[in-house]
């Protein structure tokens, strides 16, 4: 049988990457940039190759099946850290800084973005693409000044500007209380790491230690700015049809996506004040303004003087101030780490479809009769959300003679005041497209993730489970191969049970490869 020109065009593409790295392996340890290691280059360059488990169910678009290809990501991280206090005293205008004792440093990082599935994948993914071309084109691929920043730092002082990630919260695999940096969900979707998620944002960001207060140690106050002139970017959208997109059914009306203007009331800011009691708690409280990842939507109706106005869905990003803490700590009688998170969003956006979009998705008025479309308006509560865990490392020597097991686990709860039942979530039920997915006042998720490796840490095996209390299971266990410089990862993430929260994605079960070459 004779290969298709996708696979054909698949296999060249995997040797040329190969090739790729297999030169740098060979050339990588003759590369010395400073002997003094102020100034340090590295690289990560990564294959992904993800295939589809089950066949897509539901209002799931494209239709592809068990096999299929729905990602082939390749990237590539280029990374330059620099330490300038040797050359300070050597270059004119930072000569004062040197004498003052100040220390200057900065990091930039590039990184580089092609997503092959619309390219070799199956035919349904090149259709998408041929339907939308320009939208896909610039979506499948990106070169981008990812990271770049420097930092500036005197005693109890440091600033650090330009673009960057902050993190301010203390939970793995969801989030809480860190919804600064926008998410990117298109390429993975839930089943990706929150670090390889965060988008970074040009910020400014300053802390100053103020040392002791009685009990407290090293109380420190921490800053962050992102001038809504410079930077409003939020979470993207999966384009339509693409293998990470919501599940959604087509809308008999225009849609259209506003984002943030770029202009300064739409800034990014927030402070908070942490430190450490009896040497042996950590512990912070902030408030902050950003933007939920997950857009809204309402309908727009414009009278034009017609029998049937003008009418339009609009998806829109609200911004959302949010008042919350974390505290951690180690309890020495169980040897446990105890974490916990509590946040406040103050007028969280919510979805009512009765309020919000009134007519979708019912379709059009009859032209003549009573019951012309209401104008959409947004509904918003008050939202608080806590999440509770612990870590722990355990002996099972029947498993793991020689390393420890890492266990942890999380609750995530939520409540909504002045609930109704009316609050959805944005995502119907097949085939009833006017059956939206429930929302309850409490809803709760719990997480487990254990860890160990085996072969002095070469090999190391991995298992996360989530479950939400409306039934839905998410299991994701994985095997992760160190051979320095390369690493290799074999990953499986299905999803069970009910159609709520991330069982939206019930048709998404997928194993994935993942090849990357680490240039220390």
């Amino acid at each position: 049988m004779k290969a298709s020109r996708n696979t054909k065009q698949m296999i060249v593409s995997t040797l040329s990457c190969l090739l790729v790295v297999l030169v740098l392996a060979q050339s990588s340890q003759a590369v010395v940039i400073d002997e003094k290691l102020t100034l340090e280059f590295t690289a990560k360059l990564q294959s992904r190759v993800s295939l589809r488990l089950r066949d897509s169910q539901g209002f799931t678009e494209p239709k592809l099946s068990v096999g299929d290809l729905v990602q082939w990501r390749n990237i590539a991280y280029l990374e330059v850290q620099h330490d300038l206090r040797d050359l300070m005293g050597q270059i004119d205008f930072m000569k004062p800084l040197a004498r003052w004792g100040v220390e200057v440093k900065y990091r930039i990082v590039g990184r580089f973005m092609y997503e092959a599935v619309y390219d070799v994948g199956p035919e349904a993914l090149q259709q998408v693409k041929d339907q939308d071309k320009d939208n896909i084109n610039s979506f499948k691929q990106a070169y981008d000044l990812w990271e770049c920043y420097g930092d500036i730092a005197k005693g109890p002082v440091s600033f650090r500007i330009g673009r960057q990630n902050v993190s301010w919260g203390e939970t793995d695999i969801f989030r809480l209380l860190d919804v600064i940096n926008p998410l990117d969900s298109t390429f993975g979707g839930i089943f990706e790491d929150l670090d390889d998620r965060r988008i970074p944002m040009w910020m400014l960001r300053g802390s100053y230690n103020l040392g002791y207060l009685g009990p407290i140690a090293s109380l420190t106050l921490e800053g962050f700015w992102v001038p809504g002139n410079w930077d409003v970017r939020v979470a993207p959208i999966a384009p339509t049809g693409t293998p990470y997109a919501n599940p959604l059914p087509q809308p008999p009306l225009p849609v259209f996506v506003k984002t943030p203007g770029k202009k300064m009331s739409n800034s990014r800011w927030g402070a908070r004040l942490m430190g450490m009691l009896f040497d042996s708690v950590n512990l912070s409280v902030g408030h902050y303004k950003s933007y939920m990842d997950l857009p809204s939507r309402v309908l727009n109706v414009n009278d034009t003087g017609g029998l049937i106005p003008d009418m339009a869905i609009e998806v829109y990003y609200d911004d959302v101030q949010v008042t919350g803490g974390t505290l951690n700590w180690w309890e020495s009688h169980l040897d446990v780490v105890i974490r916990t998170e509590v946040a406040w969003f103050w007028q969280e956006s919510v979805f009512i479809p009765e309020e919000n979009t009134p007519l979708i998705p019912t379709g059009l008025p009859i032209p003549g009769l009573e019951g012309l479309p209401a104008q959409g308006h947004k509904t918003e509560r008050d939202i608080l959300r806590w999440m509770i865990g612990f870590d722990k490392n355990v002996w099972l020597r029947k498993l793991n003679k020689t390393q420890t097991f890492f266990l942890s686990m999380q609750y995530f709860g939520q409540w909504i005041s002045d609930y109704e039942d009316k609050i959805k979530q944005q995502v119907p039920i097949y085939p009833d497209d006017l059956n939206y997915a429930g929302l309850r006042e409490v809803e709760g998720t719990v997480t487990f993730l254990t860890r160990t490796s085996y072969m002095t840490g070469q090999l190391n095996p991995q298992i996360v489970v989530v479950y939400d209390v409306r039934g839905a299971w998410m299991l994701q266990p994985q095997i992760g191969y160190l051979r320095e410089p390369f690493r290799f990862l074999v990953q499986y993430s299905g999803i069970y049970g009910s159609f709520t929260n991330f069982g939206f994605y019930l048709d998404r079960d997928q194993i994935s490869f993942v090849m990357s070459y680490l240039l220390n």
